[in-house]
């Protein structure tokens, strides 16, 4: 009998050790919904009048067909609630088109970073020559606009940056 006794202290000791080691009371575990939430007001991003912080509501992207002159470029405009990017991008054959991939604002640093693309379209035979395609994207916010403007262009295997605004 004193052995079922000490066997069932013993398990419930481990229980009781094990509880402390599974709550979710901080620490470095996989418990990343905790870490986050503590984390989100504590970032440097200044909010709008209005309590808000800007975010996204609407993306758009235009080509504008080729360009007159050669060479690639961007530049960024602030308009009440709307950032628009008009620019120029080289692709290697005929048949690449300009593409937005990305528009995404960084809540931390305060930043859109828009990235431009070539793809491919249109059939089989393209020219052999280098090309330069324009566009405008534009992004729309709610809550107030980025402090910056970030515009990156990749093509021909390479991403380069064409425009870093700060208003």
């Amino acid at each position: 009998m004193d052995r079922r006794t000490v066997l069932a202290a013993a398990a419930g000791v481990g229980s009781a050790a094990l509880a402390g080691c599974t709550g979710g009371s901080g620490g470095g575990g996989s418990g990343g919904g905790e870490t986050s939430e503590s984390e989100t007001p504590t970032e440097s991003a200044t909010p709008s009048g209005e309590g808000e912080f800007p975010r996204i509501t609407n993306r758009s992207f235009d080509r504008t067909g080729d360009a007159d002159e050669q060479g690639e470029s961007a530049s960024v405009a602030f308009d009440d609630d709307l950032v628009t990017v008009t620019g120029v991008i080289r692709g290697k054959n005929g048949c690449m088109q300009a593409s937005l991939e990305a528009a995404e604002y960084d809540r931390g640093a305060d930043e859109l970073r828009v990235r431009v693309t070539t793809v491919r379209e249109g059939g089989d035979v393209c020219t052999q020559q280098i090309v330069y395609r324009g566009y405008e994207a534009a992004v729309e916010f709610a809550g107030g606009l980025p402090a910056s403007v970030v515009v990156e262009h990749e093509s021909m295997d390479e991403v380069r940056t064409v425009a870093d605004v700060t208003r």
